[in-house]
C-alpha cells in the first residue's frame, strides 16, 4: 500500500484515471452520466457549471470547487457570478436545518408527530424567541436570492440543485415551486436535478482518489 502523506490534494484527482483498470465499467458509467447531465441543453454549459459550482460548496468537495471553477471560466463565468452561485448554496445550507427546526418546535411543544415532514411547518416559536437569529436568518436569505450578476429566477435553479445535495425534503419542495412560480420549465428544472445528481457522484468520486492512491 502507498504511503499517501495528503489525504486531500489536487494530485488524488489524477489517480482517480486508475478506476479505468480496476472497475471500467462503472468508470464508463460515471462518465455517461457526467456528459448527460453537462451537455447542452435547456441550460447551457454556462449555466449548468454555475450550478455546478454551487452544488460543489454544499457538498463541501474541494475537488469539485477547484474542477468546476475552472471548467465554469472557461464557459464564460464571471467571477461575481460565481460568488453569488457560492452564495446561494450557502443559503440552501442554512435553509434545511431551519426547515427542520419546525419539527423542534413541535416536539418542543410535547407534540409526538406521527409524520416528521409537514408542508409549510411553521417557525412561529422562533420569532419570540430567538429574534435576533432569525433576523439574521432572514437577511441572508433576501441578500443570497436577490437579483444581482444572476437574476433571482436563476438563483432559484441554483437552490434547486443545492437543495437535492443537501438532501433535504422540504428544501426540494420550497425551491422546487418557487422555480415553477418564477417560470421556470420542467426541462430547465429537470437538468439542474441532473446536474445536482453528476455532482454527487463526483464528489464521491474526487474523494474515491484517495483510496486510489492508498491502492496504487
Amino acid at each position: 500500500m502507498a504511503n499517501v502523506e495528503h489525504l486531500c490534494c489536487p494530485a488524488h484527482l489524477a489517480q482517480t484515471a486508475q478506476y479505468a483498470k480496476w472497475a471500467p465499467g462503472a468508470l464508463q458509467g460515471f462518465q455517461a452520466l457526467a456528459g448527460g447531465a453537462f451537455a447542452e441543453g435547456a441550460l447551457s454549459v454556462r449555466e449548468k457549471e454555475i450550478i455546478a459550482f454551487g452544488c460543489a460548496h454544499v457538498l463541501r468537495c474541494p475537488y469539485c470547487i477547484d474542477y468546476h471553477h475552472d471548467l465554469a471560466t472557461k464557459a464564460g463565468a464571471t467571477r461575481a457570478e460565481l460568488v453569488e452561485a457560492l452564495w446561494v448554496a450557502i443559503a440552501v445550507a442554512a435553509h434545511a436545518p431551519f426547515a427542520h427546526a419546525a419539527l423542534a418546535l413541535r416536539l418542543l411543544d410535547g407534540e409526538r408527530p406521527e409524520d416528521y415532514y409537514r408542508s409549510g411547518g411553521s417557525h412561529a416559536g422562533l420569532e419570540a424567541e430567538t429574534p435576533d437569529a432569525l433576523r439574521g436568518y432572514e437577511s441572508l436569505q433576501g441578500a443570497a436570492f436577490a437579483d444581482g450578476a444572476l437574476a433571482a429566477p436563476f438563483k432559484t435553479l441554483v437552490a434547486v440543485a443545492c437543495a437535492h445535495d443537501v438532501r433535504c425534503a422540504l428544501s426540494i419542495e420550497r425551491y422546487v415551486k418557487q422555480a415553477l412560480a418564477e417560470g421556470a420549465t420542467r426541462e430547465r428544472i429537470a437538468e439542474a436535478v441532473f446536474v445536482a445528481i453528476e455532482m454527487a457522484a463526483g464528489a464521491t468520486l474526487g474523494h474515491a482518489g484517495l483510496a486510489a492512491a492508498l491502492m496504487a
